[in-house]
């Protein structure tokens, strides 16, 4: 019944009930029609002996017998017996009596007319009797046929409040239950979706506005982190940029005043060395914290892709790393950014190179989807992501690798940007088997 739809289920309701109505209703007017039919046999028999009684009394006015002619009385009575016989033994009984009556001979004598009234009455008796049999085997099978239209009229109401229950009160109350669960923001619950009718579509419906609800909340949540974070950011790295390069220029000055040998030029040179990695962090807190504005012209993405493999090339080299691309020649241009979306593909590309290890294999594909958007795939064979983290990976500083190699700025920007060109960035990830970053670009 899991495949039928609600339609279908009230609709096999309905000729169930209709069935169940059709055999009471059949039932009762056989019950109806053999009782009618009885009573009226048996009226008819009593009748038939009132008129034998005013016959035999119309023609017993004489003590001589005398043609029923001469009888009106009697003439009358015979002839309405006649005429109301039902079968022809009883017509012939009635015949045999008329004339027993008006004989000559000793077919007029007294003992010959008692046989005849005898042998009718006998008739009659013997139709009363196969009545009152008959009777009593229509009362039996009425009462089997009451108890019979009592059980189905029963068994068809409790069949039917039991079908409401499971195919219309219980997924309601379901959907009840889960919309007051889901109301209270715990747009992680999902409905279970039983079956394909309107309830079950839905359930699939409430589960998309739950999981639509969730993201978008996500997305609000992360547009406020960012939103915070970048205000905080950009106050800091306008604070510590102008110290940080006076002491670069302080040690890069004691560098070139110092001899080639001298011991102390290490340390000067760790001062120059952190300051340029500091200015690169900050110049990742200041592309964060800026707004991003979209110069979007016409671009080949195949190609934008393969600039990003060929820059990324000496990594791949150095860490063994074999990269293939499977690019889709039939993309053709799409209104992007290009420095901003190679920016993109560099971040995860990169993180990919780092997940990968030694002797791995990234791979790069691009297509078109039937969602009309362009897909950019960056596939590695690395160890996977936890699922416990994988929720966090866009949120502001959140890095996996060592400290002092990452800032965790990389995924969160790249977020933007693909935000503000309308599309999504995905990541599908199974430990032990690697990770599946996918862009999606709309056409």
């Amino acid at each position: 019944m899991t495949g039928m739809t609600l339609r279908s289920k009230l609709t096999l309701m309905f000729f169930g009930a209709l069935q169940v109505t059709f055999l009471t209703a059949v039932g009762t007017f056989w019950a109806v029609q053999s009782w009618q039919l009885l009573t009226d046999d048996l009226a008819l028999v009593h009748e038939q002996n009132l008129r034998l009684e005013r016959a035999l009394e119309g023609s017993a006015a004489g003590t001589e017998p005398v043609a029923l002619a001469a009888r009106p009385r009697a003439a009358a009575a015979f002839r309405s017996l006649r005429d109301h016989a039902q079968t022809l033994e009883e017509a012939d009984l009635v015949d045999a009596l008329g004339r027993t009556i008006s004989g000559p001979g000793e077919a007029g004598h007294p003992g010959a007319v008692r046989d005849a009234v005898v042998r009718l009455k006998g008739y009659y008796q013997a139709q009363v009797k196969a009545l009152r049999e008959r009777a009593r085997f229509v009362t039996h099978l009425s009462t089997g046929l009451f108890i019979g239209i009592v059980a189905l009229v029963l068994g068809g109401m409790m069949a039917y409040f039991t079908a409401i229950r499971v195919w219309l009160v219980r997924p309601i109350q379901a959907l009840g239950r889960a919309t007051r669960v889901i109301s209270t923001g715990d747009l992680g619950h999902r409905i279970p979706v039983l079956g394909r009718d309107e309830f079950g579509t839905l359930a699939a419906s409430i589960n998309t506005m739950a999981a639509s609800l969730a993201e978008n909340q996500r997305r609000l949540v992360a547009a406020e982190r960012f939103a915070m974070v970048g205000e905080m950011s950009a106050y800091v790295a306008h604070n510590i940029r102008n110290p940080l390069a006076s002491i670069r220029v302080t040690a890069q000055t004691e560098l070139l005043d110092l001899a080639a040998d001298d011991p102390g030029r290490a340390s000067f040179q760790d001062i120059v060395t952190s300051a340029d990695r500091l200015e690169s962090w900050l110049g990742d807190l200041l592309r964060f914290s800026s707004p991003v504005t979209l110069e979007r012209t016409l671009e080949d993405v195949n190609a934008l892709v393969e600039r990003c493999a060929e820059l990324a090339r000496p990594l791949l080299a150095r860490q063994g790393l074999v990269l293939t691309l499977a690019l889709d020649p039939g993309l053709g241009y799409v209104a992007l950014d290009r420095n901003k979306i190679e920016q993109v593909v560099s971040a995860v590309l990169s993180n990919a190179i780092d997940a990968s290890g030694s002797d791995g294999q990234v791979t790069v594909r691009t297509r078109a989807d039937d969602e009309q958007a362009v897909r950019i795939e960056v596939s590695d064979t690395g160890t996977g992501i936890d699922p416990s983290i994988r929720e966090h990976i866009f949120d502001p500083f959140f890095t996996t690798k060592p400290q002092g190699q990452g800032t965790g700025l990389g995924l969160s920007i790249s977020y933007g940007i693909i935000r503000d060109h309308g599309g999504k960035i995905d990541v599908d990830s199974q430990p032990g088997k690697g990770t599946t970053f996918t862009v999606r670009l709309p056409l």
